[in-house]
C-alpha cells in the first residue's frame, strides 16, 4: 500500500493538470499502474487514491448494505470520480467539476494521508487549519473516538 506523507504546494495549470510530488509518485506501488481516482471529499476538497487503493475501497464501499445513506454517498461519489495516468511530467488531470468542487483557482496545496492525497485550494486549506480546534483537543477526541470504536 502506498503511504504518502507531506504537505506541496503546487499550481493548477489552464488544462486542470497537478503535479504530484515525486515522493509521493515514488511509493506508488505498481499495481496502482502510475493512475489515480480522483473524487469529492469531506470539507469542499478533492481526494486522490491511486488505482489499487481506490478498487480495495470501492469493494469495501460496495459491501455496505443498501441504505439511502449508503446509495447517497456512492451515488454522489459516483458523480466525480475520474481516473487520471501520470504524464511524462508526473501530472494528473482533474475534469472541470472536480475544479469547481473544490475551489480550485491557481495555488492548490497536496496533502498526504498516508492512503490517498488530499488536494485543496490553498487558501481554502489555510483557513481550513486556522478555524481548526487546538491540537490537544483534536489529538484527545480522536484517541478517545478510537477508543470507543475498539
Amino acid at each position: 500500500m502506498s503511504r504518502f506523507r507531506g504537505k506541496f504546494v503546487y499550481t493548477i495549470d489552464s488544462k486542470g493538470r497537478i503535479n504530484i510530488p515525486f515522493k509521493f509518485r515514488k511509493v506508488l506501488s505498481p499495481s496502482a499502474n502510475e493512475t489515480f481516482v480522483v473524487c469529492r471529499a469531506p470539507n469542499k476538497c478533492l481526494r486522490a487514491y491511486p488505482k489499487d487503493a481506490w478498487d480495495t475501497y470501492e469493494d469495501e464501499l460496495a459491501s455496505r448494505p443498501q441504505t439511502p445513506e449508503t446509495l447517497q454517498h456512492l451515488r454522489l461519489l459516483g458523480n466525480t470520480l475520474s481516473e487520471s495516468t501520470l504524464d511524462k511530467q508526473g501530472r494528473i488531470k482533474l475534469d472541470t467539476e472536480q475544479i469547481a468542487i473544490a475551489g480550485l483557482v491557481k495555488s492548490i496545496t497536496l496533502v498526504g494521508y498516508t492512503g490517498y492525497i488530499e488536494i485543496w485550494s490553498t487558501e481554502r486549506f489555510s483557513e481550513y487549519i486556522e478555524k481548526a480546534d487546538d491540537f490537544d483537543k483534536v489529538f484527545f477526541q480522536s484517541v478517545e473516538a478510537g477508543l470507543r470504536a475498539k
